[in-house]
C-alpha cells in the first residue's frame, strides 16, 4: 500500500473557514465557475478572534476545588523511525511533528483540529483582490517565551533562515508559493517575496495568487524564532532556551529519549490551569505502538494510540475500553489507482468496471474491522467541517453493472490475455496484505476480473518498476491531504502532478474510447482545479471542485475505499481536548479548556 502525506501528514491545499475567526471577502456572483472561466478572484481575511474568553475559563476552571493543579503528564511520541529535531526550520514532514511543534514554535496562522485555519500571532492575514499580495498584521504585546517582543522583522529573519540554501528547510516546499524562491533557495539571489513593512506589519508576495496559501501559511515551517537567541553563542541550545513564541515552551531534549515542555509564561494565549509541565517519551521501533500501550495500561502514559493490531487488545480489556476514543470526521482516504496507459485500464468502462465491483460497506467493516469507513467519495468528510464542502457521489456497489461494463469494453476475464498485477511491498505486515488479497476477491467475485497479487518486492523496487512501466497499473494509495481542504484535489489529480504524472497517467492526451473521452475529461478537470484555486469565494469554489471532483468519480480516475477511522485511549481525568482529523491522538493545544481531575497521584 503506498501512503502518500501531501502537504502535511504528506501532504496539499485550501481556504479554511472556522467559527473562531471571521472570514470577510468580495460578494461574487453564486454560480459555479465552468471550465474555462475567468476565475471569480476576491480579496481574502483571516481576522483573529476576540481576546478575553479563555483567560476567563481558565480562571473559571482554576476555581473549582476539584480541578488539580501543578500537574505533570507524559505522552508518547511515535516518530516511526523518522529523525527527532526541535528546530522548526529543519525538521522534517513527518505527521507527529505537525502536532507537537506548533505547541511551542507559533506562526502568523495556525491549524484547528480538523485541518482548518486560524490566526495565531497576527492578528489579521489579508490578500489583495487576486491573491498574490499578503498582508499580516501582528497581534498586540505578543512576546517569546524569554520576554523578548516580537516583531515582523523577527518573521521575516526567521523565514530567510528556513530558507537558507546553505541549510534549506525540508518543509520548505511550504514556502514555494512565495516570489523569488527558486532563486533564492539556489543561491542565485539574495531577493525574496517578503518584508516588515514595520514593526507589526509584514507582506508576502507571490509569484502567482493562491487561494491555499492560507493553508501553507499555516505549517510550522513559517514559526518565528528569536533571532537574537540563536545569534547567542553563550547558548548552548537556543531551542530550549525561550525563543519560541507558541503556548509552550522546550525547556529540555534528550536525543532519543525525550522532550519536555512547560507553559509560556509569555503567550498572548491562556494556557491549562492544571498542567505544568508536559514530557514527549520518544518511543520507536517495530513495536513502538504496543509499548506505548502498556506504558498507558501503567498509568505512565495519558493517552496512546490504538492500530487495528492492537484493537481487540483494548477493546478485550474491562479497565481501559470504555476510554476509546474514534475521530468521527476522518481526513484521509485510501483509494485505488489504475494507470491509463496500462491496459485493460486505458479503457475507462474498465475501471468504472473496478469500482462498480466493490462492497465498500462490506470492505470497510469484515475486512478492515471498522477501521476504515466506507467512502463515496474522494474527498474526505473532515473537508465538510474545514470548508463547508459537500463532495459528490461516486459509482456504488453493482456487481451486473460491472459485467455489463466489461462486456461493452470486449474485455472477457476469462480469454484475454492481458494480466494486471497488484504490486504490494514485502515489508507490509502480513494483516495488510491478506486484507489487499481479500479486496482483489472482492473484485474478481463481482466482476470475474482477475488481479494477481505479488508480494514479493521491496518497494524500492516496486518504485523501479514504475519507471520501467511509465506508471503503476494497479495500486492503493494513501492520501492524507496536508491542506484541510478539498483543494488538495490539484495536488493529486490534476494531469500535470507529480502524484499523477509517471503514475497513473491521467492527462489531455488521451484517446477518445467509444462514447467516453478521458482526455478531454482531464483537460476539463485542469480548467477547474485552476479557477477553483484562484477563486477567494468558497461558495464558488466548492461548486467548482464538486465539478472536478465528478470527473475523477465518474471516470474511475481514483477509486475511494474508505476513509481511515483514527482511534486512541486518553486517560478520563484528561479533560477538555481538542482532537480531530487534522491531530489524530494528539491534543490541539493544551490550552485554558484542558483541565485534570481526579488523576491518581
Amino acid at each position: 500500500m503506498s501512503s502518500n502525506r501531501l502537504a502535511r501528514p504528506a501532504h496539499p491545499s485550501g481556504i479554511a473557514f472556522d467559527p473562531a475567526r471571521t472570514i470577510t471577502r468580495r460578494s461574487l456572483a453564486a454560480s459555479a465557475l465552468g471550465a474555462g472561466a475567468v476565475a471569480a478572484l476576491g480579496p481574502i481575511s483571516i481576522v483573529a478572534a476576540a481576546r478575553g474568553s479563555q483567560a476567563g475559563s481558565a480562571r473559571a476552571l482554576a476555581a473549582q476545588d476539584d480541578i488539580q493543579t501543578d500537574v505533570d503528564i507524559a505522552l508518547p511520541l511515535l516518530p516511526y523511525g523518522q529523525p527527532v529535531t526541535i528546530d522548526p526550520h529543519r525538521t522534517v514532514n513527518w505527521g507527529p511533528f505537525w502536532t507537537l511543534l506548533p505547541h511551542v514554535w507559533a506562526g502568523l496562522l495556525r491549524f484547528d483540529e480538523h485541518g482548518g485555519v486560524q490566526a495565531d500571532l497576527a492578528n489579521s492575514v489579508e490578500s489583495n483582490d487576486d491573491l498574490t499580495v499578503w498582508t499580516a498584521t501582528l497581534r498586540d504585546g505578543i512576546a517569546f517565551a524569554s520576554g523578548t517582543p516580537v516583531t515582523a522583522a523577527d518573521f521575516v529573519a526567521s523565514w530567510k533562515r528556513a530558507l537558507d540554501p546553505s541549510a534549506l528547510s525540508p518543509m520548505s516546499e511550504y514556502m514555494a508559493d512565495v516570489k523569488g524562491y527558486a532563486d533564492y533557495t539556489a543561491g542565485k539571489s539574495t531577493e525574496i517575496g517578503f518584508e516588515a513593512l514595520d514593526d507589526t506589519t509584514i507582506q508576502i508576495t507571490l509569484e502567482k495568487g493562491t487561494a491555499a496559501f492560507p493553508f501553507r501559511l499555516a505549517t510550522f515551517v513559517w514559526a518565528v524564532v528569536d533571532p537574537a537567541v540563536l545569534a547567542d553563542a553563550s547558548i548552548a541550545d537556543p531551542f530550549v532556551a525561550g525563543s519560541g513564541a507558541g503556548g509552550w515552551q522546550f525547556i529540555e531534549f534528550v536525543s532519543g529519549d525525550h522532550i519536555t515542555m512547560t507553559p509560556n509564561p509569555n503567550s498572548w494565549e491562556q494556557q491549562s490551569p492544571s498542567i505544568s509541565s508536559i514530557t514527549w517519551n520518544i518511543v520507536d521501533g517495530p513495536d513502538a505502538e504496543a509499548t506505548a500501550l502498556e506504558r498507558y495500561r501503567s498509568g505512565e502514559f495519558a493517552s496512546a494510540d490504538v492500530p487495528l493490531s492492537l484493537y481487540d487488545t483494548v477493546n478485550g480489556d474491562d479497565a481501559i475500553k470504555d476510554q476509546l476514543v474514534a475521530i468521527e470526521q476522518p481526513g484521509s482516504t485510501l483509494a485505488i489507482g489504475m494507470d491509463f496507459l496500462q491496459e485493460p485500464f486505458n479503457d475507462p468502462r474498465v475501471r468504472q468496471a473496478v469500482a462498480a465491483s466493490i462492497d465498500r460497506g462490506k470492505w470497510a467493516s469484515e475486512i478492515w474491522q471498522g477501521s476504515f469507513a466506507a467512502a463515496d467519495a474522494f474527498t474526505s468528510p473532515a473537508s465538510a467541517l474545514t470548508d463547508g464542502y459537500t463532495p459528490p457521489q461516486g459509482i456504488a456497489y453493482d456487481p451486473a453493472k460491472a459485467k455489463s461494463l466489461l462486456s461493452a469494453a470486449g474485455f472477457d476475464p476469462a480469454t484475454t490475455a492481458v494480466s494486471v498485477t497488484y504490486h504490494q511491498p514485502i515489508t507490509d505486515s502480513a494483516e495488510d496484505q491478506q486484507r489487499a488479497a481479500a479486496l482483489l476477491t472482492m473484485i474478481q467475485d463481482a466482476c470475474g476480473l482477475v488481479i494477481s497479487h505479488d508480494t514479493s518486492l521491496t518497494a524500492e523496487q516496486i518504485a523501479a518498476l514504475q519507471t520501467d512501466n511509465g506508471g503503476r497499473q494497479f495500486d492503493l494509495v494513501w492520501w492524507w491531504p496536508d491542506l484541510g481542504s478539498p483543494l488538495f484535489l490539484s495536488t493529486v489529480a490534476a494531469p500535470a502532478s507529480p502524484f499523477m504524472d509517471g503514475w497513473f497517467n491521467w492527462g489531455p492526451d488521451l484517446p477518445k474510447v467509444d462514447d467516453q473521452d478521458p482526455g478531454a475529461n482531464a483537460k476539463q478537470c485542469a480548467e477547474l482545479l485552476d479557477n477553483a484555486i484562484a477563486t477567494g469565494n468558497r461558495d464558488i469554489r466548492n461548486a467548482t471542485l464538486q465539478q472536478a471532483e465528478q470527473l475523477i468519480l465518474d471516470g474511475a480516475v481514483y477509486i475511494p475505499l474508505g476513509y481511515w477511522v483514527q482511534r486512541f485511549v486518553q486517560q478520563p481525568w484528561l479533560q477538555g481536548t481538542k482532537q480531530g482529523a487534522w491531530t489524530g491522538r494528539i491534543p490541539l493545544r493544551f490550552d485554558a479548556d484542558v483541565i485534570v481531575q481526579g488523576k491518581p497521584e
